[in-house]
């Protein structure tokens, strides 16, 4: 008894405003979350995959601003930028800026960039990527 009799004086003194009870219990609901947050859970999905198709045909390799604006407004050009990476199967796709091409044209490129990669140990987690020696410009 006289211990916990301790705990709710010590925990009237180290509390913060509103943790504790009059009788030195603690308040759980001053643990539960004031507003609710509601979270966007953004998934890639096919429909999103299509959607970047139609905007690397129409817009091409860079306007990521363009095709997020007009196709993928729930996505930031980063994200864009690194979906169409993965689609073409560069890392890089500082060769392809102003490149546009339809579904089947990426997926050319893609097989290329795969074919590639594997030919001179660069292909990487699904993607070709410059190593030390640019043995992917030559």
């Amino acid at each position: 008894e006289n211990r916990i009799q301790w705990v709710k004086d010590m925990r009237r003194i180290l509390s913060p405003p509103g943790m504790i009870a009059e009788d030195g219990s603690v308040n759980q609901d001053f643990f539960k979350p004031k507003k609710v947050v509601l979270v966007d859970d953004k998934k890639w999905g096919s429909a999103e995959r299509d959607l970047l198709y139609q905007g690397l045909e129409k817009h091409g390799v860079g306007k990521w601003g363009e095709i997020c604006a007009e196709l993928l407004p729930r996505w930031d050009e980063q994200a864009v930028r690194v979906k169409a990476a993965r689609l073409m199967g560069s890392q890089s796709l500082a060769r392809y800026v102003g490149w546009k091409g339809n579904r089947e044209a990426v997926e050319t490129e893609y097989n290329k960039n795969k074919e590639l990669g594997e030919r001179i140990g660069c292909w990487k987690g699904g993607v070709l990527v410059e190593d030390d020696d640019g043995s992917v410009r030559k």
